[in-house]
């Protein structure tokens, strides 16, 4: 379905942790989860850490799982001393015998899992990790809830459009101009985007192309797929300050248990 591995974005840990890192989205959101469920932390697609160092912090014994070595490595060098275990693994198959407490997901890396079957690879990994009294948590951004203020934790319109992104100031110092082109098939309710920086290095320009896709996943499209793998939504959220869900919300925040027998 893709023609890339969906990971160009993630290449260069540095300057991506740069642009990411500053944010707080979610970070207060987990630790409160962390803390309610009170053991072990599994976080799923870690990135260079900004939500596990934070939950590590905490004094839980934590992993973080990545399939990308270079943001793992980034990560490893923000976090000595804390109780933290890096793995890089695939998030639809990896199997690191152990149970968690708390499993998680954020920066709506569900959204890179973007076909059915890569979906359910990811909750059935996710189920045989969690404990049977564990909570498990992700958000996706809701596809009701439309902007384009992507920069500030927003996302695109669900259509196909051009957009200039504010200028950045990368780790070398120089500014970078950002474009993006993105694309909305309404059938596999898959994004496309491909996204341009330009930087001058002295009087030589430099230009990067990347393109990356996300699964828009509607709400009762949700409820479906996590009860057909064995979950049961404890409750839902429609941003980090824990409002209900609505039309409205930027975001589908779900919070869930393993099915009873019963269920």
């Amino acid at each position: 379905m893709l023609d890339h591995d969906n990971l160009e974005v993630y290449a260069d840990a540095i300057n991506y942790d740069a642009e990411e890192a500053p944010t707080d989205y979610g970070v207060a959101f987990y630790c409160a989860l962390a803390q309610e469920a009170g053991g072990s932390v599994l976080e799923i697609a870690c990135g260079t850490g900004r939500v596990t160092i934070p939950v590590a912090k905490l004094g839980f014994p934590t992993t973080g799982l990545d399939i990308v070595p270079g943001m793992l490595e980034r990560a490893k060098s923000k976090s000595a001393g804390l109780p933290i275990r890096w793995v890089e693994g695939d998030a639809r198959t990896f199997d690191l015998q152990e149970q968690f407490r708390f499993i998680f997901l954020t920066g709506n890396a569900f959204q890179a899992f973007v076909t059915n079957t890569e979906q359910a690879a990811l909750l059935q990994r996710v189920y045989a990790h969690l404990h049977h009294e564990g909570l498990f948590a992700f958000e996706t951004r809701n596809p009701l809830f439309p902007t384009t203020n992507t920069r500030e934790g927003g996302f695109p319109l669900l259509e196909t459009r051009n957009e200039d992104r504010p200028s950045f100031i990368n780790v070398d110092g120089h500014e970078v101009r950002e474009s993006t082109t993105q694309v909305y098939d309404h059938i596999t309710q898959i994004l496309h985007l491909a996204g341009e920086k330009r930087w001058y290095d002295g009087k030589e320009e430099h230009t990067k192309v990347t393109h990356i896709a996300l699964r828009y996943t509607f709400p009762q499209e949700l409820v479906a797929l996590l009860h057909y793998n064995g979950f049961r939504i404890e409750r839902q959220y429609g941003d980090w300050n824990v409002e209900p869900l609505s039309a409205t919300s930027p975001s589908i925040i779900s919070v869930c248990r393993k099915q009873t027998d019963k269920e």
